[in-house]
């Protein structure tokens, strides 16, 4: 009979990827059956009880405190395996890299970075990153829980230096060809991306690489720069860059619907501008201005920027990601004809917020209301994050999944048992799933799932549970797209060829084929093939 045991280090802080590292090298040692390190808030909690790792002792810790969670054959080993994760802890130089006891430290034995990321918890944000500043570098702002006034202070203080900041709560960026944070390996080329969305970001780079199209330049300005709190500072400051930049042809701006008068900033700039512009503003109303070419999606913003690349690259996005309506309703039919009549709901399990924003439009117009943690509309808002009703979809890079933990593009815990559970549900017609890939992402996303697609299958109890993916990535990535696509496929997963095709055929399977063809030629024209705008 394993043991578990939890034992607390008070008021121990690490980073939940240092944690998901330590937790990884705990499984391997000696005696140990399972592991897991993590700080002690109740989100925490409530995996390691689902997963038998839980006793009195980590129940009763604070969210300041540690918890190593262990099953172990024996008694005996406890004492060594805890100096084993001690050490583990207290680390040292990882992977090659230095580490230094402060930033003046850091900045002295680097006096020529010209670029910085940041990655420290919210509220000390301002002071390191006025630092850095300061001393004319540019910054990467990955950190989230920043407040508005200090995103404001911060950008003002960048703009005056003539410095780009990027962020608060930038996941992705690529700068001189280099992938910052979760980027992806793309070629280079002459679309420059500007995005308050970081896997927006992803996934119009990674479709325009399919079809041979690069990026010069892609800047992530953070969520909050379009909320006219901020007034789109960085968003503006980003265009103003790739417009000088003469390796850039096309400048793509992306993100969530913005302030109206930072949307009005916005659209005037671009009216105003020398180069060629796709808006992509998500679920916004705004109108095109003359010589702005305005996408429904991040599916047609990426067949806008082929589009305008011309030649090639439009004939490859034509023929290679534009999916006809019949080819949809078939594909569709394959899934959907085996299904009992009361699997009725579709069920979204996604890692990336913005590709849970796109998808939630769509589905809307297809199949009505649908439930989420991160809504289109107020009223539509999940009771419990934690429990679905109807057609729901989770975006679980929300904080109420994140909190102490590693976001879900690197660590899939609780995506994994959330499969099972939702798998359980008898009026689950389909689970829609994002895997993207990456340099900061999980390096085997899909290898991580399989079990739990194994298992969530037993718990359909003989009913067919179709999983639908798409995984955004490319063939350089080190994760290689083809290689998840496969080990996707050989488990019976329907990958589709981009998160809006994979919503389409959601919505397809939920209504068993049955929706206005109209309103499907509408919706697959506007979100698929870059019409209407």
């Amino acid at each position: 009979m394993p043991l578990v045991r939890n034992v607390v280090r008070t008021n121990l802080y690490r980073d939940s990827m240092r944690l998901m590292q330590v937790t990884e090298e705990a499984k391997k040692l000696h005696g140990v059956l399972d592991a897991s390190v993590v700080m002690g808030t109740s989100t925490n909690k409530e995996l390691l009880l689902a997963v038998g790792l839980m006793t009195d002792e980590g129940m009763a810790a604070s969210a300041s405190d540690m918890v190593i969670a262990v099953s172990l054959e024996g008694e005996g080993r406890l004492e060594e395996v805890l100096r084993a994760v001690d050490g583990l802890l207290a680390g040292g130089r990882e992977g090659g890299s230095s580490r230094y006891s402060d930033l003046g430290a850091a900045l002295a034995a680097t006096p020529d970075a010209g670029l910085a990321l940041v990655s420290i918890p919210g509220e000390h944000v301002r002071p390191v990153v006025t630092q850095l500043l300061d001393r004319g570098i540019h910054v990467h702002l990955f950190s989230d829980h920043v407040s508005v006034e200090d995103e404001v202070f911060l950008k003002k203080r960048a703009l005056e230096k003539g410095l780009l900041l990027l962020g608060p709560g930038a996941g992705t960026s690529i700068i001189g060809g280099k992938a910052i944070a979760f980027a992806n390996a793309v070629g280079r080329g002459r679309i420059g991306l500007v995005a308050a969305a970081g896997t927006g970001l992803q996934e119009v780079s990674v479709l325009l690489d399919r079809v041979g199209v690069g990026v010069s330049q892609g800047l992530g300005v953070g969520g909050g720069d379009v909320k006219d709190s901020v007034g789109g500072m960085m968003s503006l400051a980003s265009i103003d860059a790739l417009e000088e930049d003469p390796g850039t042809d096309i400048i793509c701006l992306v993100g969530k619907p913005p302030g109206k008068e930072t949307a009005r900033k916005i659209t005037e700039r671009m009216a105003s501008g020398k180069k060629k512009y796709v808006l992509c503003l998500l679920g916004s109303e705004s109108a095109a201005p003359p010589g702005v070419h305005v996408a429904a999606s991040l599916h047609s913003a990426a067949a806008l920027c082929a589009r305008l690349s011309g030649g090639r690259a439009d004939t490859r996005f034509r023929e290679e990601l534009m999916p006809t309506v019949d080819g949809l309703l078939s594909a569709a039919a394959d899934i959907h004809r085996l299904l009992e009549p009361g699997q009725k709901y579709v069920r979204g399990l996604y890692t990336g917020g913005t590709l849970t924003f796109e998808s939630l439009l769509i589905l809307r117009e297809l199949v009505g209301d649908v439930m989420s943690n991160a809504p289109l509309e107020g009223r539509l808002k999940l009771r419990d994050p934690h429990r679905s009703t109807g057609h729901t979809l989770v975006d679980m890079g929300e904080e109420e999944f994140t909190a102490g933990r590693a976001h879900p593009m690197i660590d899939p815990t609780v995506r994994k048992l959330r499969l099972v559970e939702e798998a359980a549900d008898p009026e689950v017609c389909c689970v829609a799933m994002d895997f993207v890939l990456g340099y900061g992402s999980n390096p085997d996303p899909a290898g991580a799932m399989l079990d739990s697609i194994r298992k969530a299958r037993g718990a359909a109890g003989g009913r067919r549970l179709p999983i639908l993916a798409y995984v955004c990535g490319t063939e350089r990535d080190p994760q290689v797209l083809s290689a998840q696509v496969r080990k996707l496929e050989d488990e019976g997963v329907a990958v589709a060829r981009s998160n809006a095709e994979m919503a389409v055929l959601a919505a397809l399977v939920a209504s068993r084929g049955a929706v206005d063809r109209t309103t499907l030629e509408r919706v697959v024209g506007r979100m698929l093939h870059g019409e209407g705008d």
